[in-house]
């Protein structure tokens, strides 16, 4: 019996409708403002959710000397005293997702840890031309984010901020600091070749109505590899791929979709120690087999001897290959090669039993000698065609198998290669620095959060 874990859920289902993390009604929660290095007076606005500062006693003469306040309070309703914004108007939500560390990716119980740095984006027209507001997260609008596949608690840490550009625009910024084991649906049917999706799928409470998700093309999502525990046991790609979709809640009885918004990393498995240690030895016992065939039919319950012992062998080590996986309803791409080569043992066996028979049977029912002779070099002419047919089938179906890896799986991963180097260019352009790389943007994006208001980002130059 395989152990699993009483975590584990039972199905999608489970993960979508009933184990649901709010996002925003943290334990800490931090909030301000900065001006995004403009040129002019009066444009930062200092915020706190505990104790709200009015703008117009924090205002600066420069951005340099932009004044921050950062307190912490105990968490607010935030379905209380809400202020919406325009009903008529959906409000984008622009999604952004640094994967700053991923931890043990665990195939047999389907999850992996992650700290992952989301980021929400929208803007207010409530703060437009106005400078002396007050931003409150438990008043204003947010877009109460859910978590839809945590499992157990994840830290959870909130940081608010509000840029204006030139045309006082104000576009807030939920940054979320998320820590913790998430649940992923294994796709293993091309294991050890597989790919497997690292997502967090993040939903809110509010419909399609009032608003929808949208890929953050300003700011650019990645993959920190530097600190990746499973580099052994697999490759972990740098570029995020970010979907949305919509879904029908079905606690809610109103009518509407609800965005859905997945965010995902790639990790494919090393593929290596599976095949010294699967592939080249089911590829050795198979091919013993045809080492029965130099055995004399007079002896023909030898040939069956060994080739039953080579088939109850090819099975075993089968089972002990699948220890290291999920329960699952389908095969992987080692089970089928798997199979085959116990089915073409089979039909070894089979064929060493007919071919058996008809000798025993002619040598037995045969009158005369010159007969039994002449069935005897009939008998061993097809033995010797028998073993040419085996031999070419064996090698055909073990060119097949390579050509199959070539074409479907490890083309994935050559697609995926080809989707981190454009990732590269695309942050080379956005930055016009040849020899920017992710790691200058994961640490603008730490910046920000430790409060230095030059955040390394488009944001400065095309958020206008």
């Amino acid at each position: 019996m395989r152990s699993e874990s009483p975590e584990r859920p039972e199905s999608t289902n489970s993960i979508r409708r009933s184990a649901r993390q709010c996002l925003h009604n943290p334990s800490v929660r931090r909030v301000y403002a900065v001006e995004n290095g403009l040129a002019f007076d009066n444009s930062a606005l200092a915020i706190d959710a505990s104790n709200l500062v009015n703008s117009s006693d924090t205002r600066t003469t420069t951005a340099s000397d932009t004044k921050e306040y950062n307190r912490y309070n105990t968490p607010i309703n935030p379905l209380k005293h809400v202020v919406s914004m325009n009903s008529n108007e959906k409000i984008q939500v622009r999604i952004r997702c640094l994967f700053l560390r991923v931890g043990e990716i665990d195939t047999l119980h389907e999850r992996y840890y992650a700290e992952i740095l989301l980021q929400a984006s929208w803007e207010d027209p409530s703060f437009h031309n106005t400078f002396n507001r007050i931003f409150d997260p438990a008043t204003c609008w947010t877009p109460q984010l859910e978590l839809m596949n945590g499992i157990g608690e994840l830290k959870d840490e909130i940081t608010y901020t509000i840029r204006f550009n030139k045309q006082e625009i104000a576009t807030v910024t939920e940054h979320h600091q998320l820590k913790g084991t998430l649940w992923e649906r294994m796709e293993l049917q091309y294991f050890p070749l597989d790919i497997q999706n690292l997502s967090i799928i993040i939903t809110s409470s509010r419909t399609n109505t009032e608003m929808i998700f949208e890929k953050n093309l300003k700011k650019p999502s990645g993959v920190n590899r530097r600190v990746f525990t499973d580099e052994q046991e697999w490759y972990l790609f740098e570029h995020v791929q970010i979907e949305i979709t919509e879904q029908i809640d079905e606690f809610i009885d109103d009518g509407h979709n609800h965005s859905v918004v997945i965010c995902s990393c790639h990790a494919a498995r090393r593929y290596g120690y599976y095949m010294w240690n699967a592939y080249f030895l089911i590829f050795l016992i198979t091919s013993a087999s045809f080492t029965t065939f130099p055995i004399p039919l007079t002896n023909i319950q030898g040939r069956i001897q060994i080739s039953c012992t080579l088939l109850l062998t090819s099975i075993t080590f089968r089972w002990l290959c699948n220890k290291a996986l999920p329960t699952i309803s389908y095969l992987t791409a080692v089970d089928v090669y798997a199979i085959g080569s116990i089915f073409s043992v089979c039909l070894l066996n089979i064929y060493h039993g007919v071919i058996g028979y008809v000798n025993y049977y002619f040598a037995t029912n045969l009158g005369k000698p010159t007969d039994v002779t002449t069935s005897v070099s009939y008998i061993i002419i097809i033995d010797r065609w028998a073993l040419v047919v085996f031999t070419i089938l064996f090698f055909a179906y073990q060119i097949g198998t390579i050509i199959w890896m070539l074409c479907v799986p490890l083309r994935r991963r050559r697609l995926m290669f080809k989707k981190d180097k454009e990732n590269r260019l695309a942050i080379t352009s956005s930055y016009n620095n040849a020899n920017a790389t992710f790691i200058d943007v994961l640490k603008g994006a730490k910046k920000s959060l430790n409060h230095v208001h030059t955040e390394l980002s488009i944001v400065s130059h095309t958020e206008r």
